[in-house]
């Protein structure tokens, strides 16, 4: 699914478009021109369809260099390894916070197993651990082919919660994760490392920073004025409560 220039979207589960696995974010394919990334990998069942779905929007999964993770749980970074290995190597980022969790596919420090007990995985579902190239920090610039993205630290959701801002053609691009979604809703959950302060500065941070497009992790997504909906979760903050959780 095309969604703006250089921009399409090849992954979705049963929290947005459903295009394939149930357990996968918003997978965003991005290209560079001569390269091309991936924000998010999705829980990992849903691989083979992803990359099928490169290919059918004319794409050479080879030409995947990069593979940008917002944060470390399950449905966002459950597939790093298995997608790093179907796309034939790319560079794998997450935030440094976070980055050991992927490399030792540790379940806990990622809440899957609270997850699993609570029926948000199936029982069988396992993290694969997998290698991380590049330990990002705020501000790291990544850049894929003719276009660039800025790392923007975002912790709340979770540890390590990282969101890619770009621009191209005139307008400010958001990949935001699980930071921020359609109608200024967030995600709060009961785990360890979820920090509500954390997550209201996050959102803070982002006071004027004129997004147009807001991409978010789950549910829909906005092409135009995306800063309406940062800006509904900061009208809440302002009022010295907590914006609504989309679950």
């Amino acid at each position: 699914m095309k969604l703006a220039d250089r921009i399409y979207l090849v992954g979705s589960g049963i929290q947005g478009f459903g295009l394939t696995d149930d357990y996968d974010c918003h997978v965003y394919l991005i290209d560079g021109g001569d390269e091309l990334a991936v924000v998010d990998a999705g829980a990992g069942l849903g691989v083979p369809q992803i990359v099928q779905n490169i290919r059918e929007h004319g794409f050479e999964p080879g030409r995947v260099r990069h593979l940008l993770l917002t944060h470390a749980h399950g449905d966002h970074a459950g597939g790093a390894a298995r997608m790093r290995a179907a796309l034939g190597g790319p560079r794998v980022y997450i935030h440094a916070d976070c980055a050991p969790f992927l490399r030792e596919g540790d379940e806990r420090a990622i809440s899957l197993t609270d997850a699993r007990r609570a029926g948000a995985y199936p029982n069988d579902y396992h993290f694969e651990p997998c290698g991380v190239d590049v330990e990002l920090r705020e501000g790291q610039a990544v850049t894929v082919g003719d276009l660039q993205l800025e790392t923007i630290a975002t912790p709340g959701h979770s540890r390590g919660h990282v969101s890619y801002r770009m621009k191209h053609d005139g307008r400010t691009i958001l990949f935001g994760g699980d930071l921020v979604f359609f109608g200024g809703k967030i995600l709060l959950q009961n785990t360890w490392d979820c920090d509500l302060r954390a997550h209201l500065d996050s959102l803070i941070k982002l006071r004027g920073a004129a997004i147009d497009v807001l991409l978010p992790g789950h549910l829909t997504f906005s092409l135009k004025n995306g800063q309406r909906h940062i800006d509904a979760a900061l009208k809440i903050v302002d009022g010295l409560l907590v914006p609504p959780n989309f679950l």
